[in-house]
């Protein structure tokens, strides 16, 4: 035994070292975040250099592009170095560039010389976002100019979106030192489409697109002879919203060259067609030999707008770059009504400055009488340009220059930054538990008048978690972690050593990679600087070491049990919580507040953990769950019964998740007034102590047939505990109802509310059963004493006899309680929330 012993010792060691070397040399994606955490760690900032990177380095255009022209023309910056990230090194405007300015270079995506530039360039400059891994140094500036006015939803305003589809804009937008803004309508529809308006900690500099400048300052003959357009030709742009997925690009692309082939037919030989198409469509085009029929990916669109007479677009913000020349603008919008119903507009598509055609047709027809079309839309024409445009007088590129490398006119900067308090939580990742009911309830209450309070969370998307977000108060932030922690190979080493030891000694703490959880904190937060860190998840040993060593003013950590109970806790005959628990127990020491969630939890969390705790006298404290009064109340009046043959039932669901043409009705057998119905409400998990109740009311049964035990709720023990029942011969007489939405409707409905529960860290559901009025016997155990005591339920010993002996009580006699003043009790809770979480140091 020793021998086996020794030996597998030795082949965990041998893991530990060659686990993380092997995930290095076989994954490309861990080597370029490990290189670029090096560099960030190592190399110091550039003073003078700048990095440029537009549509993800697809192109060297737009905003970036009239930025870098004026800079690298600019006699007092001419000491300045840029870089330009572009993927494809045979793009002509690589030479073009190498050929007029002499302090240049160039970088692919993801390459050695990108992560060197992305980690040491003092100004970082982009139009979209940054990869997954970027974070910001305090030295260097990051200015994001975004690309264009929305039409279109953004963020979580897009119908049919994803939950976290938008976590990387952003994140980047919470990194911005500088958000240029072309009008007040695309910065204020950016920062809360994205749920970042009150977080951002940058400056909103509205001072116009510095693309526009190209357009105004192009001329048409540069245009011309750049494309070989002859002269005297009317030039028609289509420049269409790229609607097709990948894979099926042929699809999309045909389409559009048989409309451009049909419309250029329909003009005749006194126009030219051009089309502005996605880099799929190009490509497409250039396989076909038919490129000359679209604009080059690498000439410049707005460049290019200088020269079009005519611009036919659907959903694409081309046109807001177009209004300022005065021509024409087409809509061509052939499914409009299905865009709008699966994406959705910001603007009322009848008020655009131009007609919506709606078949090629009647595009056509339009094309040909543009001189009627001014006069028709003038009106509306100019209220866009006073909208939208009122920057548009080509020196945008200046005024940036002067702004942020000049250091002037600071004073017309933007700031929309709270002012309230900040406080960032991470709540356990949004599983259907009693955490996440607390968080929530906690949401309801928060004075959002003092307080600002934003979520962290991982951006897996599980049911459980979407619904709860959905739920939240919509005055909390949710901040979605993308991507990966970032940490060198060395910083791997150090990190799997806590994960597995923890940081008990002086020794270890030396060994501990703080930094690298700074960093990785401030990847998700950027530059927003949050009072208060709260993990009040408190199971999660990575997010409680992001919290621990976060850069707050004040950080707690919630304790939801007595958590050496949890530590010792098996569930299938394996520790459930230990590995976590073993690293968590030796953070709190790093937290200025360890809160259990009801004073006997505390006193007994403080038995068994304050030698861990330095100061634990004054560091543990208690703050009572609030509770969601309102909402229990009301979903407990959201009763629907249904009959069918004869017997009735108490519909808990009544919807097909995966098809809206179906009903799907999920009910359970109405308890009747005739039996004595006990219900039990909680996760199916060993300290619960459903097993006990089971055999406690086997019993009962025994001696009373008309009675009937409820258990709502799932979890690892829910075959094991129907198998209980059986065994017992009560499989009839006790339903496993599973997870509900809405428990309260059925509690309702039962006679007394039975808690069983070994241990608890307060008992939410005792507070739930209170509010709905429910009579309540519970065990006499840590978590549940002080939520009960001074007769608000009928507390007995944790024997299954002594239930047993209880529930016979209630029956014969009842049970005597108070009221339970849960006003009152919410305020308690608040104030002891805000005193010993929020109150600043």
């Amino acid at each position: 035994m020793k021998v086996k012993r020794l030996a597998k010792i030795a082949k965990r060691k041998m893991r530990f070292v060659i686990d993380p070397l092997k995930e290095y040399i076989g994954n490309k994606r861990v080597r370029i975040r490990s290189k670029y955490s090096k560099y960030l760690n190592t190399l110091p900032v550039k003073e003078h250099y700048v990095m440029y990177e537009a549509y993800h380095g697809r192109s060297i255009s737009g905003n970036c592009y009239a930025i870098f022209l004026k800079l690298a023309k600019d006699k007092d910056l001419q000491h300045f170095h840029h870089i330009w990230v572009i993927n494809d090194f045979e793009d002509p405007m690589i030479n073009e560039l190498k050929n007029q300015y002499r302090n240049i270079s160039f970088v692919k995506v993801d390459s050695v010389d990108y992560l060197k530039s992305l980690s040491t360039s003092k100004y970082l400059i982009n139009d979209t976002s940054f990869p997954f891994y970027f974070v910001k140094r305090e030295e260097q500036i990051y200015i994001n100019t975004w690309h264009g006015t929305p039409l279109k939803t953004l963020g979580l305003d897009i119908k049919n979106r994803g939950m976290s589809t938008h976590k990387n804009i952003q994140r980047n937008l919470l990194h911005c030192d500088y958000l240029i803004s072309p009008n007040t309508f695309t910065y204020e529809r950016l920062l809360r489409s994205h749920d970042v308006y009150e977080l951002f900690a940058g400056k909103v500099a509205d001072i116009g697109y510095p693309r526009t400048d190209l357009t105004l300052q192009t001329s048409n003959e540069e245009v011309r002879e750049k494309l070989n357009i002859p002269e005297g030709k009317k030039v028609i742009l289509y420049a269409p919203t790229w609607r097709g997925s990948v894979g099926k690009e042929n699809d999309t692309s045909q389409m559009l060259l048989d409309e451009v082939t049909e419309i250029q037919n329909s003009l005749g030989e006194d126009y030219v067609v051009l089309l502005k198409s996605h880099y799929f469509t190009f490509e497409y085009f250039k396989r076909n030999h038919l490129e000359h029929l679209c604009v080059p990916n690498w000439y410049d669109t707005n460049k290019l707008l200088a020269a079009v007479d005519i611009l036919i677009t659907d959903y694409s913000s081309i046109f807001f770059d177009f209004l300022p020349l005065k021509r024409p603008v087409l809509f061509y919008m052939i499914d409009h009504e299905e865009y709008e119903n699966e994406r959705g507009f910001y603007l009322d598509i009848q008020s655009l400055p131009g007609p919506i055609c709606k078949t090629l047709d009647n595009l056509i027809h339009n094309l040909t009488n543009t001189e009627s079309l001014n006069k028709e839309y003038s009106s509306q024409y100019e209220k866009y340009l006073n909208k939208f445009c009122y920057h548009d007088d080509g020196q945008s590129s200046e005024r940036l220059v002067n702004m942020i490398f000049k250091n002037q006119n600071q004073e017309l900067l933007i700031s929309t930054e709270t002012k309230k308090q900040k406080l960032l939580f991470y709540c356990g990742g949004f599983y259907n538990n009693g955490i996440t009911v607390s968080a929530m309830n906690l949401f309801d209450h928060i004075d959002y008048t003092k307080y600002e309070v934003t979520v962290i969370d991982n951006a897996n998307e599980h049911k459980d978690k979407w619904r709860n977000i959905k739920k939240l108060n919509p005055n909390v932030h949710i901040l979605y972690r993308p991507g990966v922690f970032n940490k060198t190979i060395i910083e791997t080493y150090k990190h799997n050593l806590v994960f597995r030891r923890g940081i008990y000694t002086d020794t270890m703490k030396k060994r501990t990679p703080i930094s690298a959880y700074k960093r990785e904190m401030r990847r998700i937060i950027g530059n927003t600087k949050f009072d208060t860190g709260i993990d009040f998840g408190g199971y999660n040993k990575f997010w409680s070491l992001l919290f621990a060593f976060g850069d707050f003013k004040t950080n707690s950590i919630y304790l939801h049990n007595d958590m050496m109970e949890e530590y010792n806790k098996k569930i299938n005959n394996k520790f459930k919580h230990r590995k976590n628990l073993k690293v968590i127990f030796s953070l709190y020491k790093f937290y200025d507040k360890i809160v259990s969630v009801a004073q006997s939890a505390n006193e007994e969390n403080y038995k068994n953990l304050n030698s861990f705790i330095p100061d634990a006298d004054k560091k543990m404290v208690y703050v009572d769950n609030v509770i969601g009064s309102k909402r229990i109340l009301e979903s407990k009046a959201l009763k629907k019964m249904i009959k069918i043959d004869d017997k009735e039932y108490l519909v808990l669901r009544e919807k097909d998740e995966d098809n809206a043409d179906f009903l799907n009705i999920f009910g359970v057998t109405l308890p009747k007034k005739d039996d004595v119905n006990f219900i039990n409400i909680g996760r199916l998990s060993p300290e619960k102590g459903q097993e006990k109740l089971i055999s406690a009311f086997a019993k009962l049964h025994n001696n009373y047939s008309n009675t009937k035990l409820y258990i709502v709720g799932d979890g690892p023990l829910k075959k094991q505990l129907i198998q209980h029942a059986k065994r017992l011969g009560i499989e009839n007489s006790v339903i496993f109802v599973g997870q509900l939405d809405n428990p309260f409707a059925l509690l309702d409905q039962c006679d007394c509310f039975v808690l069983s529960s070994d241990y608890e860290g307060q008992g939410l559901v005792l507070m739930e059963a209170m509010i709905v009025g429910k009579p309540i016997i519970a065990t006499d155990v840590t978590g549940v004493r002080s939520v009960l005591e001074g007769g608000l339920g009928l507390l007995v010993d944790n024997t299954d006899e002594a239930l047993t002996n209880a529930m016979a009580h209630f029956i014969e006699n009842g049970i005597d309680y108070k009221y339970f003043d849960y006003e009152k009790y919410n305020q308690n809770a608040l104030t002891l929330f805000y005193n010993n979480v929020c109150e600043r140091p």
